[in-house]
């Protein structure tokens, strides 16, 4: 990782911290740019970069001529189907990024939901449950459908994947399957979160159906089992 980059991550990471602690809260305005240059002792292109990012994962809003604020956590991304609450019964704040995402083969569990013969992209995401711990998100749907969606676009961290599906190929999630156990930590997994293959590894499955009961993406999120939070599906969402 290059020097810019490691500044970069350490201003975002400083923001996230903030709002997780509370310090920082929805609606509330980041300080200005030229403020953060002096916080930090970097360069105003630095700061622009980090504060960019955090807009594109949805974690910020930038208005011109207004500032930086802070957005309304989980407002727009999967985590309005997909929340965490505290032992308070709080919502906790979600940060989701887009890792990558690739065509991958489709084996046996796969072709069970979707059929032997279609070709499959996969999109993997971090989820951040309010930087106390890290889930994995595979999210499973076909080519023809990713490319009908996505129209040569990138996604966006706080894309909300099962609402774009409902609004740009008219495909709504009609029936949600969910699945929830424990199982031996995928290596693809482990090494993402940085912990060992033989690990537990906490697995939930959400299997989307749309009309006429046609399978429309599955979605896996996997991680260490973790504490102090509890996991809400909200299949209203």
């Amino acid at each position: 990782m290059n020097p810019v980059t490691t500044k970069i991550r350490h201003i975002a990471d400083a923001i996230l911290t903030d709002i997780s602690t509370g310090r920082l809260r929805n609606g509330d305005r980041i300080e200005s740019e030229r403020k953060l240059t002096q916080v930090f002792g970097v360069s105003l292109g630095t700061v622009q970069r980090a504060l960019e990012e955090l807009a594109h994962r949805g974690v910020l809003a930038r208005e011109h001529g207004r500032g930086t604020f802070v957005r309304v956590i989980g407002s727009s991304v999967d985590a309005r189907y997909i929340r965490f609450r505290n032992p308070a019964g709080e919502d906790m704040p979600v940060f989701w990024q887009i890792l990558g995402r690739r065509k991958v083969k489709t084996t046996a569990r796969l072709a069970q939901f979707f059929g032997a013969n279609e070709s499959l992209i996969r999109i993997d995401r971090s989820i951040d449950v309010n930087r106390q711990f890290v889930l994995i998100s595979q999210f499973f749907l076909t080519e023809a459908n990713f490319e009908a969606l996505t129209r040569g676009e990138d996604l966006k961290d706080n894309v909300n994947l099962r609402k774009f599906l409902s609004e740009r190929l008219a495909l709504p999630t009609l029936r949600l399957e969910q699945l929830v156990g424990f199982e031996r930590m995928p290596a693809e997994v482990a090494r993402l979160l940085k912990v060992r293959v033989d690990e537990p590894c906490f697995a939930m499955e959400l299997r989307g159906y749309s009309v006429s009961d046609r399978p429309l993406y599955l979605q896996r999120i996997m991680g260490e089992p973790f504490e102090g939070a509890s996991l809400l599906i909200d299949v209203n969402m």
